[in-house]
């Protein structure tokens, strides 16, 4: 029993497919979630190639799919083999289930879905066990949520305890104007043809460009550029994988693929020989190191820094790897681990050395940034925890022990984001 979206259907024309995912791409960063571009191929039939996205829109939510099947047909997590190795008859039912995460999250899969049946896919079948979608209702919908929560004991007990959602108490207007939102944003994002999806943004990447307006903007202003940054290279590090996934499969060397993929972003390509390192075996391999790009180039310091938020964030993904190399039948797992992932990695980013400027704004700019990277892991790391011991994937004492490191984490970061916002005497 739970809050459930299930949903099925054909995308109207397979060479929109990039465009499609740039466009929830976009979307999804803009509502704060996760999304991953994914290729995989058939071992038999190479052209046989599941493609789109996996996404994660919202702490506490099941990991949602958008992958696409050589005929088009949207695709479950769980028949990405099926759908490699044969056609299916007809489009599969796919599901996410949402009652673990906010009002807001269900609200924004489902404004999603009706972006999704009116730019890529005409044919779109949408259930909705929270009624939402069908009606608009969303009295209806915290009703259905909050039966559930009486029914379901180990739900309820966990959202009284962390207090994971408040929308039943919330004055009907701010949720009028969340939803507002939601759509409004899902409107720019995936309808509107007047801009392209990637065009997210006017920051440009470098202190140069910026000249002296960088140093009149005020550490606020400075952080939001930051975040701004960040999400454009969110962006552009998953365009580059499925680049790369791409030119791999067709017989590229991975040297051969990072520079295409470089040249099509109008990156320099790097000189040297940073890549003869690399296996240039085509096989699959891109898909492991997708998985770690959260930590942004930090991983060769990770095991040398001593900073004690460091050393408790890298104790707890030592774990939770622990528990997904374990046999855990659940989606969350998957959420769990990248969630560890970005708060070692937010952490590693925030605890660098020093600047010979301690109060450099740019400096505390980018520590902010990335202290927000720490907490938004935070969020979804605690997501799917609930989610997995409502999956009874975890025991009781699995779950606790989790919550209780990442309570100590969160004081952590905490007080690292007060000092990082303090002025500097």
């Amino acid at each position: 029993m739970g809050v459930t979206i299930h949903y099925r259907g054909t995308v109207d024309d397979i060479g929109q497919i990039e465009t499609m995912e740039d466009r929830i791409l976009d979307l999804v960063f803009a509502l704060g979630g996760r999304a991953t571009i994914w290729r995989s191929f058939s071992d038999h039939d190479s052209p046989r190639v599941v493609r789109g996205l996996i996404v994660n829109l919202e702490p506490g939510q099941d990991t949602f799919s958008l992958l696409v099947s050589p005929e088009g047909h949207l695709t479950p997590l769980f028949q990405i083999h099926d759908a490699e190795n044969a056609p299916f008859d007809e489009p599969p039912y796919c599901f996410v289930k949402t009652q673990l995460g906010s009002l807001q999250g269900h609200i924004a899969i489902v404004h999603l879905m009706d972006a999704l049946r009116q730019r890529f896919c005409s044919n779109l079948v949408v259930s909705d066990e929270g009624e939402y979608y069908e009606n608009r209702d969303v009295d209806r919908l915290i009703r259905k949520r909050n039966q559930l929560r009486v029914t379901i004991d180990l739900v309820a007990d966990g959202l009284r305890e962390h207090g994971m959602s408040r929308e039943a108490a919330e004055d009907p207007n701010i949720l009028a104007a969340r939803i507002e939102r939601i759509a409004a944003i899902v409107q720019q994002k995936m309808i509107s043809d007047g801009q392209a999806a990637l065009n997210t943004s006017d920051v440009t990447d470098t202190k140069e460009d910026h000249d002296s307006d960088w140093e009149d903007l005020s550490l606020e202003q400075e952080v939001e550029l930051m975040d701004q940054l960040r999400r454009k290279n969110d962006l552009r590090s998953e365009r580059m994988t499925r680049r790369i996934a791409e030119a791999t499969a067709s017989g590229m060397t991975v040297e051969e693929a990072f520079d295409l993929a470089m040249k099509e972003e109008g990156l320099p390509i790097p000189s040297g020989d940073l890549m003869e390192n690399v296996d240039s075996t085509p096989d699959e391999s891109w898909r492991e190191s997708s998985s770690v790009d959260s930590f942004d180039g930090a991983v060769e310091r990770l095991f040398r820094d001593n900073h004690p938020a460091v050393a408790e964030a890298r104790a707890f993904l030592m774990e939770v790897m622990d528990l997904a190399e374990g046999d855990v039948n659940s989606s969350f797992v998957s959420t769990l681990v990248r969630a560890g992932m970005d708060i070692v990695g937010g952490l590693v980013q925030a605890t660098c050395e020093d600047p010979e400027d301690p109060d450099d704004k740019i400096h505390r700019a980018l520590n902010i940034t990335q202290l927000k990277r720490a907490l938004s892991g935070h969020a979804y790391a605690r997501g799917a925890i609930f989610g997995l011991h409502s999956d009874k994937a975890i025991t009781k004492d699995q779950s606790d022990s989790l919550h209780n490191q990442l309570e100590s984490l969160l004081g952590r970061i905490h007080a690292l984001s007060e000092a990082a916002w303090m002025e500097k005497e």
